[in-house]
């Protein structure tokens, strides 16, 4: 519908010079002087005098001119209105019947640039119309002019009509001003903020978004052009996405006046919701699949910033934003991890020059390469990363050096260096104590051996142990201080056999295990002892691999006496001789223990079957036994898997 199609000036009445009394008499007159006067064209003086003399026409001319207004105001509003400004026009017809008043308004708005004043005052008039006095005037005009009245459903369709002629001159005359969406955002906004919202929003927010249709689709077609563009490569990302915002903030122009409107309604304005998404599709694919996480995020903020006005979508780009960081912040942390990740694994690759480096140099930056590097990267990382992690990556490294390459000593070496260095650092207690932990193990894998090898030469052991304990770790330094007063009191009774120090080590150092030990006991038939060992604790942080040591001993034996097949605890400690029912205890448990590890699952299984383990070794360690005692049992054992089972299931069922 055009604007002109609602105008004082080409309404019927103005044409003909009419009014509403006049009769059909009075009309033919009116057209035939003003044919005479040559003041419009016949056309339209026909047209008007038709629109008049039927019914339904007239209704609509009816409404749409100036009821219950006098002559003078009439000619003041017909020949006046179009010199006054704004607010001279509000101010004179301030006190006019109701819906002449907003057909005032919507006139002006035809003609000329409104304000907000007044189209809140032409949505204030419209909440407080009575439409019967209008009708009543109507049937009165009409019975005095020769006409059928009008009926109040007819009446009331006309009103309709009109609403929507109004509304598309309103919006017209708002945005022909520079301001004009802001002044229609305010508008709206201080109906929805007023407690009393006119009944005329919705049509007024369908009328401004049919005008800005063909604008709207024309900045969602640039945008989504550029998108393919950029896919495609024809745009550098550089240039897309200052193109993409540029558009959505001219979208934005569009859009805001309405946003208030569907936010009070509970949902977002629908043209915008869909390019929302549309943009959405392509930070997916900038993030998932081109992997540029900071110009997704650049775009996030744009489209979040011109689009993201609606509580739902605002939630959706809040959670896009938060993920994305999160992306960002652990793309930045594997950059800051990954020289001191490739110096790790080069030190593996390298591992005899790396020990060569580690000998001659110390855990140093300046030891040749690959030793150096992984020091220097271990440090940087730990001032500039997490040096939790950074502990975990130097602990994975004495690992493979202890268990894989069987070199507790480079090792050892590895962990103290990596404590110098992690000494300034903001480490957490449960990293320092499995620091502490390892350290203390691998040092006793790296010097039991050295010691073992110098049995039966109680100088040469002491010395041994004496250098040992000039850098032995505080937690293992008791251990050797008791062994060499042990090596002391040995030589003073000058007594060399060998089997009292394999005791005194045992006694001093079983179980000794490698770290995350997974490998099953071993038990010699030559020199008749055994020992259990526990399965690695499931907390560690650095995955590895690891294998188990135990001292042991071929002592003396005594003979034992032969006895039923009951199971008897032996008593804690190492060398004695078993009776049979002792080592029965013995070789059973081991048995049920090995079948206990596959059924400890949760964290406190685990403790408790670590505590049987300990308890196990106190008793099982290291022990003397007859020939025919051992090869007994070992015959039962064999004949017995299935009560070995129960047994085992019996004691998991309780954890």
């Amino acid at each position: 519908m055009q604007a002109e199609d609602f105008s004082l000036a080409s309404n019927a009445f103005t044409v003909l010079g009419a009014r509403y009394q006049s009769t059909a008499q009075e009309m033919a007159d009116l057209v035939e002087d003003a044919q005479y006067a040559s003041s419009r064209t016949e056309g339209e003086l026909q047209k008007a005098q038709q629109t008049l003399v039927t019914p339904r026409l007239r209704l609509q001319a009816e409404v749409s001119w100036l009821p219950e207004l006098s002559e003078a105001q009439i000619a003041k509003v017909l020949n006046q209105s179009s010199n006054m400004n704004e607010a001279s026009l509000l101010q004179v017809i301030a006190n006019f019947p109701d819906l002449a008043k907003v057909n005032a308004i919507a006139d002006m708005a035809a003609r000329r640039t409104i304000s907000k004043d007044a189209l809140s005052a032409y949505l204030h008039t419209w909440k407080w119309f009575e439409p019967e006095p209008v009708l009543d005037f109507l049937r009165k005009t009409r019975r005095t002019g020769g006409f059928p009245t009008p009926d109040e459903k007819t009446f009331q369709s006309a009103l309709h009509d009109l609403r929507q002629r109004h509304t598309f001159s309103l919006i017209k005359g708002m945005m022909a001003g520079p301001d004009g969406p802001t002044q229609l955002s305010d508008t709206l906004d201080a109906e929805i903020t007023g407690g009393s919202p006119s009944p005329l929003l919705p049509s007024l927010v369908k009328e401004f978004e049919k005008r800005c249709e063909r604008d709207q689709l024309r900045i969602a077609d640039s945008i989504n052009e550029t998108i393919e563009n950029a896919k495609l490569g024809s745009i550098p990302l550089a240039v897309a996405l200052p193109r993409i915002g540029s558009a959505l903030q001219e979208w934005d122009r569009h859009a805001r006046p309405v946003l208030g409107f569907y936010n009070w309604r509970g949902h977002a304005e629908p043209r915008t919701k869909n390019l929302f998404h549309e943009i959405r599709e392509y930070l997916l694919h900038l993030t998932n699949l081109d992997g540029k996480l900071d110009e997704a995020r650049e775009l996030l903020l744009a489209s979040a910033s011109w689009l993201a006005h609606a509580e739902e979508l605002e939630k959706v780009a809040e959670k896009d934003l938060f993920d994305l960081d999160g992306l960002i912040t652990a793309r930045k942390e594997i950059a800051l991890f990954q020289p001191l990740s490739d110096a790790c694994e080069a030190a593996k690759a390298a591992h005899r020059d790396f020990a060569k480096a580690v000998k001659a140099s110390g855990m140093t930056a300046e030891a040749r390469s690959p030793a150096g590097p992984f020091v220097q990267a271990l440090r940087t990382y730990a001032e500039v990363g997490d040096p939790n992690l950074a502990a975990a990556v130097a602990r994975d490294l004495a690992l493979f050096f202890n268990n894989d390459q069987e070199n507790p000593e480079i090792a050892y070496r590895i962990l103290h260096g990596t404590d110098d260095i992690l000494r300034s650092q903001k480490v957490s207690d449960e990293t320092k104590a499995r620091l502490t932990e390892d350290a203390a193990t691998i040092f006793r894998n790296w010097k039991i051996p050295e010691i073992e090898k110098e049995k039966g030469n109680l100088s040469r052991m002491t010395a041994l142990v004496e250098a040992a304990m000039t850098i032995a770790p505080a937690g293992v330094k008791p251990e050797f201080t008791a062994l060499h007063s042990g090596l002391m009191d040995k030589r003073r009774e000058n007594r060399t056999k060998l089997v009292v120090w394999a005791v005194v080590i045992a006694v001093i150092f079983i179980p000794i295990v490698f770290l995350n030990s997974d490998k099953k006991s071993q038990s010699s038939s030559s020199s008749s002892s055994s020992s259990y060992k526990p399965s690695p604790s499931p907390n560690s942080t650095v995955p590895s691999t690891s294998s188990a040591s135990t001292s042991t001993k071929p002592p003396g034996v005594r003979p034992v006496a032969v006895e039923d097949r009951s199971e008897i605890k032996p008593s804690p400690g190492v060398g004695a001789t078993l009776s049979r029912s002792e080592l029965r205890y013995c070789i059973f448990q081991g048995k049920r223990l090995d079948l206990l590890r596959t059924m400890a699952l949760s964290n406190s299984a685990i403790d408790k079957f670590n505590g049987q383990i300990a308890d196990f070794n106190l008793r099982c360690s290291n022990f003397r036994y007859r020939e025919t005692d051992m090869t007994a049992v070992t015959l039962e054992a064999s004949s017995n898997s299935s009560q070995f089972m129960r047994d085992a299931t019996a004691v998991a069922k309780g954890w």
